[in-house]
């Protein structure tokens, strides 16, 4: 269980930090180097216009990049756990005792009748 509490934590980092990321760089530019952002790359197309509309493919990738990771580390381990709970509340069958006698008085273990 804590295996897939850490991956799935790692997991939203790797999203959140993808996408805010690149957010935050925008902004930062934006504020502190706006030499660059209103340079132009070819007749109206400026660079912040560019780095604008780069932010949905950005987040699309995070976005891909969350269901890869999810699919390939999380997924497996969340299987497994609930594997392992269908099997421990599966019925156990009935132990069968002698004829007579209640389960619980007959002998086991290392015990002669």
């Amino acid at each position: 269980m804590h295996r897939l509490g850490t991956a799935y934590r790692r997991l939203r980092r790797v999203a959140t930090f993808t996408a805010l990321g690149y957010f935050v760089v925008f902004l930062f530019l934006s504020g502190y180097a706006p030499w660059m952002m209103t340079s132009k790359i070819t007749g109206g197309l400026t660079a912040g216009l560019v780095l604008g509309l780069l932010q949905l493919p950005v987040a699309l990738a995070a976005i891909a990049l969350y269901e890869r990771i999810a699919r390939n580390r999380v997924d497996p381990l969340a299987a497994a756990i609930r594997q392992r709970a269908e099997q421990a509340a599966a019925p156990r069958p009935e132990r069968q005792g002698r004829p007579g006698r209640p389960v619980w008085q007959q002998p086991g273990g290392g015990a002669r009748a």
